[in-house]
């Protein structure tokens, strides 16, 4: 790296950056008293007057869209039953569909239905209204809109949203001489936002006016009476748009501000050439930093990081490196897994044919020499070279599981039943070593894979984290609990714990630190949920104990198939 040209290229960008901030704020500082008077002119009369009416329009429209739907819904709940009061459990399901898709929009809450006397009957959804809301609605109405009557908004609460209810009454093919009544639940919100533009520049604040001279803003919130408005638009009967003026806004500036500015200019420029000296440096340091870790991963050093170089453009290279490295690292580590277990797959299947078959005949005859064997210390030493034989086909399994495990047949299992049946089987092996086992799950925990494979996984953690306990013994808890994307199972005890030393390699195939261990527990557990697209990861710490998490994704919800 030429510290020279370096210099060069980083000085021609920084006073490019000066000469870009300068120049615009020098623009602005003599335009400012020209910007005023544009602002101004734009909040004339006139002006203000056509957004009102922009506004005023928008509010009748939004209005009509509603009664519109109203009617689209009573031409399609034309039937007696549904103005009852159990007229919920009448809805087909095409029209539970259609009540579903008119309230998901963003500015109805929900349906109502009223029968002839206007007593309500039902909503939906079930929880979109009620009759003690819709008597408190009652105080603010009926406000005549064309062909519907408009209640509210509700006194402001924090239980509920405020909502205004537009009902309609219908005549019904199947009572011609009678009238029901359908409602909207309308989303007060939509309504006090329409004006929200009138406030966009700053010089106004458009409050909402409603039945009981009550106001509120923009955003639905009921604010205190203001002492005067500047003006006062009527939308619909007892509706009002009042507009409230900022004074600060509309002043004409000052010398003061005017001051301000320059001096804001003046220090702007005097910062960014301190600026360009310290960033000439640090930008400099951090290149050269960067090209050193750079040229480590490229001499085959993959496992320390580059280091992080704070900035937008630089960080993001850092970043990018960092990714290329980790991804190069993982992919040489997958190619000599891959390479491993193909090894270990043609030493399994060797191991198989060579040491299984002889190792078949050994014990069937030790067997049978038991049998007949009438000396009891012969027959303790056949007893001691069966189980040799056991450890041996044991090695042989453990091998042909870890290089060729059998295919997943992925099951729902329910995970607390799956505890308990484990934690039977390793009770009398956990009493052994004093050790307490606890289970916490919740009942309706379930997960989507392989039991067999889950069962071997567990009793291998459990045994495990037996093993491993002081003669003291301790504590292992089973844990199973529902995250946002996955269940997660862990194994957690308070034994010894492991160094980072040994958990980094805890995975490699015949690593150990038990004297008469294979070393393939743990690669095998790893495979196993690997093909269940499971993750396993370890955390310990020495003297405090071992945490083992079994990531399962969220399985699918089960087909419902009662009839």
């Amino acid at each position: 790296m030429n510290p020279k040209r370096s210099s060069r290229l980083t000085n021609r960008y920084l006073l490019l950056s000066l000469l870009v901030a300068l120049v615009p704020l020098l623009l602005f500082a003599s335009i400012y008293d020209s910007y005023f008077f544009q602002l101004l002119g734009k909040v004339t009369n006139a002006q203000l007057g056509s957004r009102v009416a922009a506004v005023q329009n928008e509010f009748q429209v939004h209005l009509r869209e509603r009664a519109y739907q109203l009617d689209v819904l009573a031409d399609e709940l034309d039937s007696p039953v549904i103005y009852s009061e159990s007229g919920v459990n009448s809805l087909s399901t095409e029209l539970q569909t259609l009540l579903r898709l008119q309230t998901d929009l963003h500015n109805v809450y929900g349906i109502v239905f009223f029968d002839k006397q206007r007593r309500f009957l039902w909503s939906f959804p079930d929880n979109a209204y009620s009759a003690e809301r819709y008597q408190s609605s009652l105080r603010y109405g009926p406000i005549a809109f064309d062909d519907t009557e408009l209640y509210g908004p509700e006194p402001y609460s924090f239980n509920h949203p405020p909502a205004v209810l537009m009902l309609k009454p219908i005549a019904a093919s199947f009572n011609a001489s009678e009238q029901y009544y359908i409602g909207l639940v309308l989303r007060f919100n939509s309504l006090a936002s329409l004006p929200k533009n009138l406030g966009a520049e700053g010089i106004y604040t458009p409050l909402l006016e409603v039945p009981g001279h009550r106001l509120f803003d923009i955003v639905g919130q009921p604010v205190e009476h203001h002492t005067k408005a500047v003006k006062g638009y009527p939308l619909i009967p007892e509706w009002n748009l009042q507009l409230i003026q900022n004074k600060d806004l509309v002043s004409p500036p000052s010398a003061a501000m005017r001051n301000g500015l320059i001096s804001l200019v003046l220090l702007t420029a005097g910062l960014l050439l301190i600026l360009h000296f310290y960033v000439s440096k640090h930008l400099e340091r951090q290149l050269d930093s960067l090209i050193k870790g750079v040229e480590r991963v490229a001499a085959g050093d993959l496992d320390s990081p580059v280091p992080l170089q704070p900035g937008t453009e630089v960080e993001r290279l850092t970043h990018a490196i960092e990714r290329m490295r980790g991804q190069l690292n993982q992919t040489i580590k997958a190619t000599i897994d891959i390479e491993r277990q193909a090894s270990l797959g043609q030493l399994a299947a060797g191991l198989a044919h060579d040491i299984r078959n002889p190792l078949t005949i050994v014990g069937m005859t030790i067997k049978t020499l038991i049998k007949r064997e009438a000396k009891p210390k012969h027959v303790e030493m056949l007893h001691m070279v069966e189980e040799e034989i056991d450890r041996v086909e044991q090695v042989v399994n453990n091998l042909l599981n870890y290089a060729r495990p059998n295919p997943p047949k992925q099951e729902y299992l329910q995970l607390s039943d799956e505890l308990d049946s484990i934690a039977a089987l390793v009770d009398a092996s956990a009493r052994k070593q004093h050790v307490i086992l606890k289970i916490e799950c919740p009942q309706d925990l379930t997960i989507l894979a392989d039991p067999s494979h889950v069962r071997q996984v567990l009793m291998n953690l459990i045994l495990n984290a037996i093993q491993a306990m002081p003669p003291a013994g301790g504590e292992i808890l089973l844990s199973g609990q529902k995250q946002e994307h996955h269940i997660v199972l862990s194994v957690i005890d308070n034994g010894p714990g492991i160094s980072d030393t040994e958990l980094a390699r805890v995975f490699e195939p015949f690593f150990t630190t038990k004297t008469a261990g294979t070393g393939l527990g743990l690669s095998i557990c790893k495979t196993l949920l690997n093909a269940n697209h499971a993750e396993l990861t370890i955390e310990s710490e020495i003297g405090v104990g071992t945490s083992v998490h079994l990531s399962f994704n969220l399985p699918p919800k089960q087909a419902d198939t009662h009839e």
